[in-house]
């Protein structure tokens, strides 16, 4: 329903696990919330999604390599495939508790190969464009890769919790560096080309959600024993610098919202997209209520938990348009026999 997974395999967007990612971390959020059973029937969405998604893909990798090949050259799309790797990453974190930890493993042993594979792509892309072209096309998707990265470091913080903690703080740190590096070039686009408009799109929503996922990545460290380290004081410091950085990133988007489809009459109609913003507020929720529990600003523990409700509402609401979405789909093929060509979908 979600991904109208039944479409054609060569349709399948590159930001396709974009839903899984948001549907495993509210089923996260809702759950330190305390509605375990909305965070249980949340988390067998996601992983139905997930094993119809994988499917799909594998038909579409199968049958339709050449357009596959063709995206990952492409800098308007490879930044989607890392959807992949955070959706699979999330679901780990949330089955490495439990009897689940097998699937988990074999999750993160899926998806951590495929990161350093997605990241050559991307780097072949952006040197293929120059600085200057680079500068012209990035974008909120970019964000991504650091999504992906993150993602690996809390699926194998949630595995292994009290081993390798060298190798995560590394990977951690390198995400963070990544997100500085994408934000320089898109704070340096807006200054210098501006966006229209319909330029504005939802994937813009991981500038924060990139934030809350190395914030989060980083609490989960200071807990699991970088707390103990002599990095304890500045990295508790940094991630505080982060809180306060995602949090006034929120006002900004949602206003950015307003003013492209208030101001400017933008139509708002379901995409995709929309998966973007969700994951962002739902991690958001999450990273939040681990920095109060971990640095004891414990008011924050409770803002984490009012998130996580306002996450769930804003996932039930893009379900709603995914499947409203479906059901116009359907009627535009019913009447003229042909599958209706999908809306531009996700990075």
């Amino acid at each position: 329903m979600w991904m109208k997974w039944a479409r054609p395999d060569r349709e399948l967007p590159p930001g396709g696990f974009a839903p899984v990612m948001a549907t495993g971390i509210v089923s996260q959020a809702v759950g330190s919330a305390g509605a375990r059973w909305l965070s249980d029937g949340l988390l067998a969405v996601a992983v139905a999604m997930y094993g119809l998604l994988l499917a799909a893909w594998a038909r579409r990798v199968t049958r339709h390599r050449h357009d596959v090949a063709a995206e990952l050259r492409d800098p308007a799309t490879v930044f989607g495939f890392f959807t992949f790797v955070a959706g699979s990453d999330v679901l780990a974190t949330r089955l490495a508790a439990g009897p689940w930890w097998p699937a988990a493993a074999t999750l993160l042993a899926v998806a951590l190969p495929v990161w350093p594979a997605l990241m050559w792509c991307a780097g072949r892309v952006v040197r293929g464009l120059g600085p200057a072209g680079a500068l012209r096309r990035v974008e909120g998707g970019w964000f991504l890769c650091v999504v992906g990265l993150q993602s690996v470091v809390l699926a194998a913080g949630a595995l292994e919790p009290h081993r390798a903690l060298a190798a995560k703080t590394a990977g951690w740190a390198l995400g963070v560096v990544l997100y500085v590096v994408v934000a320089t070039g898109v704070a340096g686009r807006l200054l210098r080309f501006g966006v229209r408009p319909r330029e504005l799109t939802p994937p813009y929503w991981v500038t924060m959600g990139a934030c809350a996922i190395s914030l989060l990545a980083g609490a989960r460290l200071v807990a699991q024993g970088l707390g103990t380290s002599p990095l304890r004081v500045p990295v508790e410091g940094f991630l505080l610098v982060m809180w306060g950085w995602a949090t006034c990133l929120l006002p900004v988007l949602v206003a950015a919202g307003v003013w492209r489809h208030g101001v400017h009459r933008v139509p708002l109609s379901y995409e995709p997209t929309w998966w973007t913003i969700v994951f962002p507020l739902g991690m958001y929720s999450v990273s939040t209520a681990a920095v109060g529990a971990a640095e004891g600003p414990y008011g924050l523990v409770a803002v984490g938990h009012v998130m996580a409700w306002a996450a769930s509402v804003a996932w039930a609401l893009v379900s709603f348009g995914a499947w409203a979405g479906r059901r116009s789909g359907q009627k535009k093929w019913s009447r003229n026999g042909k599958v209706p060509r999908p809306a531009p979908s996700g990075r």
